[in-house]
């Protein structure tokens, strides 16, 4: 029988990781009274497997080691046990150490370069196990949320998010529009079928499968799918370009496109929105897509999403159509939040979506601890 005891800390992500990769029979936790408030939702996920719960003195050597040492002698000398050390406080990983040198077990440290550290030998060997992204929400408590992928658009969604791309970027009607409903209406709000006349002489008329444009009583551009109203005027258009990049990635797992995550107490109201949520490599990447203004909550809203819900290696980048302004780039780096974008204050080209790519390959590379 395989036995595996594991140290539980504030992060629950190595410790469903070590579930993973070694498949245990039956799970010993070693918690304090502040670490085991979140094993409920590790529950959750691990299903089937026999836990057991173990409290201790987190900062006392004794309480940890006493503790341990109660449970192997529990435990068939011909059984397999494995030591999970990421968790827990410094004093928990000494005195369980201190007890794997006493009693010739081995045990991992699970890094965060998704790696793993054998015990005692310190060799370095990649994880194996892959994470889901419907369990890292699970992990973290969220599991009532609603999301599409790319196949829940078709070519003529695709080809009409291209139109109203090289529409915005050949002049300024674009932006005249979207900031006229964007004053007139919240994005919400936006009938489904409607007329407005735009100031320059610019009429706008659209249903649920069309908007077209008329400039000075002349049909100037008809755009046509029936997702219209959220490619145009929810910039859903920015969205699934951006998407479409993404997709020729070579490392990507999985990604997820219009992700809401519902509050626990209304399951009806959206909690948080992520335009684009990449789980790769065991690491989420939030992608926040902005094709017009960005502002400071937009950026305060990326921290949050990041840290409810990624843990301590996951990634966040702004994918904009224009240059930020310095205040938000400086928000930005303070934040440890990436940047991608398409066109200078100037709107010169500055970037192709070959370098989101690149971008993209060099957070996967990178680890956090913010």
């Amino acid at each position: 029988m395989k036995y595996q005891i594991t140290l539980v800390g504030g992060q629950l992500l190595p410790i469903f990781l070590g579930f993973k990769e070694f498949n245990p029979d039956k799970v010993h936790y070693i918690v304090s009274k502040d670490s085991k408030k979140g094993l409920q939702h590790l529950m959750s996920v691990i299903k089937g497997i026999p836990t057991v719960e173990h409290h201790c003195d987190a900062y006392d050597f004794d309480s940890v080691k006493t503790t341990c040492e109660k449970i192997l002698d529990k435990i068939d000398d011909q059984d397999e046990v494995s030591i999970n050390f990421t968790g827990g406080t410094k004093i928990m990983v000494l005195a369980i150490h201190s007890v794997l040198l006493e009693r010739g077990l081995t045990g991992f440290y699970i890094n965060q370069d998704n790696t793993l550290l054998s015990l005692p030998s310190y060799s370095k060997r990649p994880i194996e196990c892959r994470i889901t992204t419907d369990e890292f929400l699970r992990i973290s408590g969220h599991q009532q949320y609603t999301t599409k992928t790319l196949n829940d658009f078709v070519e003529q969604d695709f080809k009409t998010a291209k139109e109203i791309e090289t529409f915005a970027n050949s002049g300024n009607r674009y932006t005249t529009i979207a900031n006229f409903f964007r004053k007139k209406y919240s994005s919400d709000n936006i009938p489904f079928s409607g007329e407005e006349q735009i100031p320059n002489d610019v009429i706008c008329k659209w249903d649920h499968s069309k908007l077209e444009i008329f400039v000075k009583g002349k049909l100037i551009q008809t755009f046509r799918s029936s997702k219209i109203h959220d490619l145009f005027f929810n910039a859903g258009w920015w969205e699934l370009i951006i998407a479409q990049a993404i997709s020729k990635w070579d490392k990507l797992g999985e990604m997820l496109l219009k992700f809401e995550l519902k509050a626990t107490s209304d399951r009806v109201s959206a909690k948080n929105e992520i335009d684009i949520l990449i789980n790769s490599n065991n690491k989420l990447i939030f992608v926040e897509c902005k094709s017009g203004t960005i502002k400071q909550e937009d950026i305060n809203k990326m921290k949050i999403i990041k840290q409810s819900y990624g843990g301590l290696v996951s990634k966040s980048i702004l994918v904009s159509r224009f240059m930020p302004t310095p205040i938000i780039v400086e928000k930005c780096k303070e934040l440890d939040i990436e940047i991608f974008f398409m066109f200078t204050f100037k709107g010169q080209q500055g970037n192709s979506f070959q370098k989101l790519v690149a971008k993209l390959n060099e957070l996967d590379k990178k680890n956090s601890l913010n």
